[in-house]
């Protein structure tokens, strides 16, 4: 397996503990900025995979910008444009949204890793070719099990992806 250079992650019950219903909602999750410390430490390339959900474009660039502020700097958003009525075809189970981050990173999806909660996360991970890690502090761990490597929590995360003797505890 070719080794990860880009981590991407979905922004909300991820990097942050609930979905916001606007910029002033933003709650970092537990470990998240340590994690995303050590990952560009090492020297891993971030970036966020996201549905606008409920939000208006407007205030989902708000959310994001004050993610950015509180987390960041992301290498790469790929942001879902669409509302949660409309037809999309952009994400998890499909690919889509990954394999633009990848392309915007010049990575092969094969060097990224996507870091979700669901099924479809790991499903669209594995069809982009990305290695798949799913929170394993979410609801139904047990039936994603087989879908990709469940961590903890986003503490985890480094551990997971960050090979050992690489200058742990550096920086």
């Amino acid at each position: 397996m070719t080794s990860v250079r880009a981590v991407l992650f979905n922004r909300d019950r991820v990097l942050l503990r609930d979905a916001p219903r606007s910029a002033d909602d933003v709650r970092p999750a537990p470990g998240a900025a340590e994690t995303l410390r050590q990952l560009r430490r090492h020297g891993l390339r971030t970036g966020v995979v996201t549905r606008r959900g409920q939000l208006t474009e407007t205030e989902t660039r708000r959310v994001d910008t004050r993610v950015d502020e509180l987390l960041g700097p992301f290498d790469v958003w790929a942001v879902c444009p669409h509302g949660p009525d409309e037809d999309c075809r952009c994400c998890a189970p499909e690919p889509a949204l990954l394999l633009w981050a990848a392309g915007r990173l010049c990575t092969a999806p094969d060097a990224c890793a996507l870091v979700g909660e669901t099924a479809a996360d790991a499903e669209a991970a594995h069809r982009a070719g990305a290695r798949a890690l799913l929170l394993g502090d979410h609801p139904g761990t047990a039936e994603r099990a087989a879908a990709a490597e469940v961590v903890p929590d986003l503490t985890a995360v480094a551990r997971a992806l960050v090979p050992e003797g690489n200058g742990e505890g550096q920086g």
